[in-house]
């Protein structure tokens, strides 16, 4: 497998005190002209996450993958359990600081899909179509144990550190089998997670659950892809989430993980396009 170059990281200034954040900096990356294509990155990850989608698809749309606050450079937020519609706000501010108006098309990954979802129900004149990954539902859903359990394991994943976190974790974002250069690429970028941005995401994902809370709100062309190998969010999920959504259409590429955008870069790509263009296979 060929592994394309990532662009640099890229910096705005926003406004801190209103969005909520520590700081005025926020990271990004960005590839390409055309229309807009936003990419939304899962708990331990970040914009590296998007490599392939920022090469494969800069002939035909400007990717802009965000970090979000508290992830690879950008400022993370004040409060230390953060609200979703705070990031997305933060979303919509990174759009706005860089002159991007109207709607554009949204990639979300796992905590980035959630966060997409999210985007979508509270800014429904931003988002022209939703492409979900590794579906998030949140975790509000589970109960009180379940959630207790998430919770415990989110903590000790990252107690010893992002490359311990990264150490430990890469294999469980991958299907069995995984080609080695991918799972080497998901280290990489697991181990860049910053811990207190990681454990505010956390907390953002445990008071929340997509299908109550925005699905049924998000009017835009969704797709939500899970493949038959996630063992973190399963299909089952992805597939709760695509019938909550009205018109949304659920995919389960086979053999795939939690990672389409890492470990099938090919059946992202025609996916994305196909999302972008409103022609479905």
């Amino acid at each position: 497998m060929s592994i394309p170059p990532l662009p640099d990281l890229r910096f705005v200034e926003l406004d801190a005190a209103a969005l909520g954040l520590q700081g005025r900096r926020m990271s990004y990356m960005e590839a390409g002209e055309g229309p807009i294509l936003f990419g939304l990155h899962g708990i331990g990850a970040n914009s590296i996450g998007w490599r392939f989608v920022l090469d494969g698809l800069a002939q035909q749309a400007r990717i802009i993958a965000w970090n979000a606050p508290g992830y690879l450079l950008s400022d993370g937020f004040v409060a230390e359990a953060p609200t979703p519609e705070m990031y997305a706000d933060a979303a919509v501010a990174l759009l706005d600081a860089l002159g991007i108006q109207g709607a554009v098309d949204v990639a979300g990954s796992s905590f980035g899909s959630m966060l997409a979802a999210c985007l979508a129900a509270r800014h429904p004149g931003r988002v022209r179509s939703l492409t979900l990954f590794g579906a998030s539902r949140g975790q509000r859903w589970k109960g009180a144990a379940g959630r207790a359990e998430m919770m415990a394991m989110r903590e000790a994943s990252i107690a010893d550190g992002p490359v311990a976190l990264a150490r430990t974790r890469s294999a469980r974002l991958v299907a069995p089998g995984t080609d080695s250069a991918v799972l080497e690429l998901v280290r990489g970028m697991v181990a860049a997670t910053e811990p207190r941005g990681y454990m505010q995401a956390a907390r953002c994902t445990d008071a929340v659950d997509v299908v109550e809370d925005y699905a049924p709100r998000i009017a835009c062309p969704t797709l939500c892809v899970t493949g038959t190998a996630d063992a973190v969010n399963p299909p089952e999920v992805g597939r709760a989430i695509a019938e909550a959504i009205p018109g949304a259409r659920f995919l389960a590429p086979d053999g795939v993980g939690h990672l389409p955008e890492l470990e099938a870069p090919r059946l992202t790509l025609d996916l994305l396009r196909q999302q972008m263009t409103g022609v479905a296979a």
